[in-house]
């Protein structure tokens, strides 16, 4: 498998989430020694005290939300990942694109995969618990510290990746001339990477599998096969 690494959106907003964590906890500290000041005998400040008690309330808060914004980002970087480990078993026919994002507009493919078996997108997910489909219709619940069970959120992964499809289909089209000299299917996958994902799929739209069903999935994939001179001129597209 060759790889090309794309600008890693997930990274770069991890790392940016966890510099205003950072942040906000010394704004955190500072708001102590804001109220320990104040209340020295030779200071005596309520007002400094009041806004020290109003900035350790306000960046608690914050420090919450930030902190439950990185796990979430974390676990969608460690379930990318996972699925570039497991496609790293494919032979040097195949190439992958990782984080790669179509031109002028806002879509970002989490790994392209050009290969003898034809063009894949693979959006992954990583979450942990039950996610229900029936069509386009996505639900996700899981069970708390404390076992009680709640509804997560979740976005319409099934609608995100058809979408990611047709707007590559329309780029490469355009690249090569139009329809008639673009005859290749593209082949969506929505891979859950979780072990402990339980998935309850009904009348789903969209290819959905779990990390160890990938490798055998494309693998087996009946298609037209693509031409080593046709892989090639693909991936020189997508990598400009």
């Amino acid at each position: 498998m060759k790889v090309i690494e794309k600008h890693n959106f997930v990274k770069t907003m991890l790392s940016s989430l966890q510099t205003q964590f950072f942040f906000l906890v010394f704004c955190f500290l500072f708001s102590f020694f804001m109220i320990a000041f104040g209340l020295l005998p030779h200071t005596q400040n309520v007002y400094l005290v009041v806004a020290g008690c109003l900035m350790m309330v306000i960046t608690g808060y914050w420090i919450d939300q930030k902190n439950t914004e990185i796990n979430i980002w974390r676990a969608g970087l460690l379930g990318q990942e996972n699925v570039e480990n497991v496609l790293q078993l494919l032979s040097d026919e195949w190439v992958m694109l990782n984080n790669y994002a179509i031109p002028h507009k806002n879509c970002d493919i989490d790994h392209l995969i050009v290969g003898p078996k034809g063009i894949f997108v693979i959006e992954t997910k990583n979450y942990n618990g039950k996610v229900e489909c029936s069509g386009d219709t996505w639900t996700y619940t899981k069970t708390g510290k404390n076992g009680g069970i709640y509804r997560g959120h979740i976005n319409n992964p099934s609608r995100q990746l058809k979408r990611n499809v047709w707007e590559l289909r329309k780029y490469l089209e355009k690249k090569l001339g139009g329809k008639d000299h673009f005859p290749y299917w593209i082949q969506g996958i929505l891979v859950f990477t979780n072990i402990h994902a339980e998935l309850d799929m009904k009348d789903e739209t969209v290819v959905v599998l779990k990390t160890k069903q990938l490798i055998p999935f494309l693998q087996q994939f009946q298609n037209e096969p693509l031409q080593p001179a046709e892989i090639d001129k693909i991936v020189k597209i997508l990598n400009r």
